[in-house]
C-alpha cells in the first residue's frame, strides 16, 4: 500500500482524505436540509395569504392591484419572520453547548469542513500523481478546474455559513452563491469521471 501520492496513482492518505470529505459533506447537507424552526405560528398568517391571492384572482383593475400589494407585502413579512425565527432556534441551540442539537452538529460539521480544507490543501502540496494518460489536454483542465473549485468551496460554503449565522441575513447571497458554485463544480466533477469510467478513471480514487 502506498501512503503518498506517486507513479502509482492517488496514495492511501489522499483517498482517505477524499472520501472523509464526502462523507462529511453528505452529513452536513442532510443536517442542513433536515433543520428547521417550528413555523407553526405562522400558520394564521399563511390561511390569510392563501385566501388573499385567491380573492385577488376573481378582482380586476385597482382592486386587484391593491390585493396584489397586500399579498406582496405578506409574503414579505412572512419571510422575514421565518428567517428570524430560523436565526433565534439556531442561536439558542447554539446557547446551550452541551445539549445535542441539528444546529450545533451544522456548525460543528462546517468547522470540521473547514479543517478538512485546510489539510488537503497542504496535503495537495506534498505532490500529486501523474495525470492519467486517456486524459487529453480539455479533460486535464477540466478536472484541474473543478478540483479546484471543489477545494474552494470547503471554505467558501461553511465560512459563509457561519457569516449568515453570526453577522445576519445579509450574507445568505452569499451563502446560496457558494452552494450554486459547489454543486456545479461536483456535476462537472462527476460526468468527467463518469465519462471516462472505462478507462478506470472511477477506480484512480477507490
Amino acid at each position: 500500500m502506498h501512503w503518498r501520492n506517486g507513479p502509482h496513482g492517488y496514495g492511501f492518505v489522499t483517498k482517505s482524505l477524499h472520501w472523509l470529505t464526502v462523507v462529511v459533506l453528505a452529513a452536513q447537507f442532510f443536517v442542513g436540509w433536515t433543520m428547521e424552526a417550528d413555523e407553526s405560528a405562522f400558520a394564521v398568517d399563511e390561511a390569510r395569504l392563501e385566501q388573499l391571492e385567491e380573492q385577488a384572482k376573481d378582482l380586476d383593475g385597482d382592486a386587484r392591484d391593491t390585493a396584489r400589494d397586500e399579498v406582496d407585502r405578506l409574503e414579505d413579512e412572512l419571510d422575514a419572520r421565518a428567517d428570524e425565527a430560523e436565526d433565534e432556534f439556531v442561536r439558542d441551540a447554539l446557547s446551550r453547548p452541551t445539549e445535542p442539537s441539528l444546529p450545533l452538529a451544522h456548525v460543528g460539521l462546517g468547522l470540521l469542513i473547514l479543517a478538512l480544507g485546510v489539510v488537503r490543501v497542504l496535503w495537495r502540496r506534498t505532490g500529486l500523481p501523474p495525470w492519467a494518460e486517456h486524459l487529453g489536454p480539455l479533460a486535464r483542465r477540466v478536472a484541474g478546474l473543478t478540483e479546484k473549485a471543489l477545494l474552494a468551496s470547503l471554505f467558501l460554503v461553511p465560512a459563509s455559513g457561519l457569516l449568515l449565522l453570526f453577522a445576519g441575513a445579509d450574507w445568505v447571497g452569499l451563502h446560496v452563491a457558494a452552494h450554486i458554485a459547489f454543486f456545479a463544480a461536483l456535476v462537472a466533477h462527476i460526468g468527467l469521471h463518469l465519462a471516462h469510467a472505462r478507462h478506470g478513471q472511477l477506480r484512480r480514487m477507490l
